[in-house]
């Protein structure tokens, strides 16, 4: 699913190797997060300086880009270009999810538009 230039795949993300998925988010100097949001939590619009990639490990997403929504869950994966305005707000059971602030690669063949 396309959002704009924002990308969503949803339940590519191979969960039952967590440490290996993990890994393939890391850039090559640096640090990826795992952001725990409670049921509701809203992140504002904002846009980052570099892509930025989520990947929803726990839980849903409401993710919004260029005024269009879409609920994401465990498994999904959000590809977000630098400079993209967006937002989210937290499923009823709250979310957990990795943020890698560089575009990741793994699985890019498998996105659907």
């Amino acid at each position: 699913m396309t959002l704009g230039r924002v990308k969503v795949s949803h339940g590519i993300a191979k969960l039952e190797k967590l440490a290996d998925l993990m890994f393939e988010c890391l850039p090559e100097q640096g640090a990826i997060e795992i952001q725990n949001d409670g049921p509701g939590k809203r992140h504002e619009w904002h846009h980052h300086e570099t892509d930025e990639t989520l990947i929803i490990l726990k839980g849903s997403v409401e993710f919004c880009s260029n005024d269009l929504r879409v609920n994401c869950f465990s498994g999904d994966v959000i590809w977000i270009p630098q400079g993209t305005k967006h937002c989210s707000i937290a499923g009823e059971a709250g979310a957990v999810y990795i943020i890698a602030f560089e575009g990741i690669t793994f699985d890019r063949e498998q996105r659907s538009d």
